[in-house]
């Protein structure tokens, strides 16, 4: 499914060799695919989170600078909360500050956190009675509803209003930072397995 993405994908201002070099890992690393999971969001939308956990994971580097696209901001602007707290996670930044951290490691912690982040917009949706917004955004897609009715639209920015509300909420709690922390120990223990001790 990781076929079926393009630029607009990306929460961020980026550019096509961005994406084509996600493509590229994507294809070398297809025998990781089943790590996806279907869960508030369908398959083809958590590869979306997939993308975009991978392009947040990239070394921070003068020529690589991620900038939020303001559209979308104001659009998902659920996604920037939660990429927002990702990014200031102490596992997600071991993983991202390892000198040693290769592609495949990259890729694999970007296939665990998108999981983990779908499983926990359900558990959201689920504990603050909001649920009907994964069927929403499983029967109308997720990231491209601004392609979508202004009717659409607007519901879907109140679903959102909602949302932002209930994850603030879970925020303060430590089911976030357990879920990030599961992801980014199953990469690091999987990419030891399959490419570090396979080497030794």
């Amino acid at each position: 499914m990781y076929r079926n993405l393009s630029v607009d994908h990306s929460l961020f201002y980026i550019e096509q060799h961005h994406l084509d070099t996600f493509l590229s890992i994507a294809e070398q690393m297809e025998s990781y695919d089943h790590i996806v999971k279907e869960a508030a969001l369908h398959k083809e939308d958590a590869w979306a989170i997939v993308f975009n956990a991978w392009l947040l994971l990239q070394p921070d580097e003068k020529n690589h600078i991620l900038i939020q696209s303001v559209d979308k901001s104001l659009i998902y602007s659920s996604n920037f909360i939660i990429y927002q707290a990702v990014t200031q996670d102490s596992h997600f930044q071991s993983i991202k500050q390892r000198k040693d951290a290769t592609p495949e490691l990259l890729f694999l912690a970007a296939l665990y956190l998108a999981t983990g982040l779908n499983e926990w917009f359900l558990y959201v949706m689920k504990t603050y009675n909001i649920s009907y917004m994964a069927e929403k955004n499983k029967e109308q897609g997720y990231f491209n509803i601004q392609y979508r009715t202004e009717d659409e639209i607007q519901s879907f920015l109140e679903d959102q209003a909602l949302f932002i509300k209930a994850t603030i909420q879970e925020l303060k709690t430590d089911s976030f930072s357990k879920i990030i922390k599961k992801s980014c120990e199953n990469a690091y223990f999987l990419y030891l397995e399959n490419f570090v001790n396979q080497q030794v």
